[in-house]
């Protein structure tokens, strides 16, 4: 059944691009069969019309727009739309700062969101990642579609850091026991990588062979390096999108590394990565009253 907000979607997306506002909308359309959603990419004002946005829109089609063909559109001096829940803004934001993409060459459709379903979860059960978002209204948008065109931010649903909490509450060397397990099923497929928008670089430090940072093969130590860097790499970054580990095959449950570190960067610099447009980046700022109890 098409909802209030799916038809104004669908409107502002034809009229976007009619106008030539835009070349592209980067969206939601039914999947396979009429089965869930999948990324579309709609270039025209009849494509629009496939458009959707319901619960199942778990993706972060921000991902997209540090990857061809909307790069070289922005580069060339065009405009992408795109559509944006809360957790996608954030991730917009991020690669705004850090320059990957133009203010200018971005047209954001805000999509009001009280959460989205997990893959496999029963309907009235909300993506895990969404237990403690709260970003209701998406942090940036030019556009703000919703019933109600609702803003604020949603109460918790249960704890957010339980699975985080649990996890740094076992002993060192249990910790260590649970990462070897869920780790030695990693065949280095990089599906989290490539699913993460914050992992934009051409050339990932996973693949450089001169000098080679990380072994390849996907052994212990090439797969537990590969992880680790990749997570510090995250830190201060991470949307909390939750993308890595629902891309992961093997169900290893990545982004709660990420998630980890994510808690910690909150709670020693009151930070969160992609709240808001015009902080500056945790990292890329000193202050004289900076935590420093972690230096021995």
């Amino acid at each position: 059944m098409q909802t209030n907000s799916e038809s104004r979607l669908r409107e502002e997306a034809r009229k976007l691009l009619a106008t030539g506002a835009v070349e592209v909308v980067v969206g939601y359309g039914r999947g396979h069969g009429g089965e869930g959603v999948r990324p579309l990419f709609a270039k025209s004002a009849d494509e629009a019309g496939g458009l959707v946005f319901n619960e199942a829109c778990v993706h972060n089609l921000a991902t997209y727009l540090s990857k061809e063909p909307c790069r070289q559109m922005m580069l060339r001096g065009g405009r992408v739309g795109i559509v944006a829940k809360g957790c996608d803004a954030r991730a917009i934001v991020v690669l705004l700062q850090e320059g990957q993409i133009s203010r200018d060459g971005v047209h954001v459709i805000g999509m009001v969101c009280e959460g989205v379903r997990g893959a496999g979860a029963e309907d009235d059960d909300k993506a895990f990642k969404c237990r403690g978002c709260g970003v209701v209204t998406p942090p940036l948008y030019d556009t703000l579609i919703g019933d109600g065109d609702a803003t604020g931010a949603a109460p918790p649903e249960g704890d957010p850091l339980e699975d985080v909490n649990e996890m740094s509450s076992l002993p060192r060397e249990e910790r260590g026991d649970f990462w070897r397990e869920q780790l030695s099923r990693c065949i280095k497929c990089y599906a989290c990588r490539q699913a993460c928008p914050m992992c934009y670089c051409e050339t990932c430090i996973t693949e450089k062979s001169e000098p080679q940072w990380i072994d390849k093969p996907s052994h212990p130590r090439g797969v537990l390096a590969y992880h680790l860097i990749r997570a510090m790499h995250l830190a201060g970054r991470c949307v909390g999108c939750g993308e890595c580990g629902r891309a992961c095959p093997m169900d290893i449950p990545v982004d709660l590394i990420s998630r980890y570190l994510a808690a910690e960067v909150e709670g020693a610099f009151d930070y969160r990565a992609g709240m808001d447009p015009e902080a500056t980046p945790v990292f890329r700022t000193y202050g004289e009253d900076d935590p420093g109890d972690f230096i021995g």
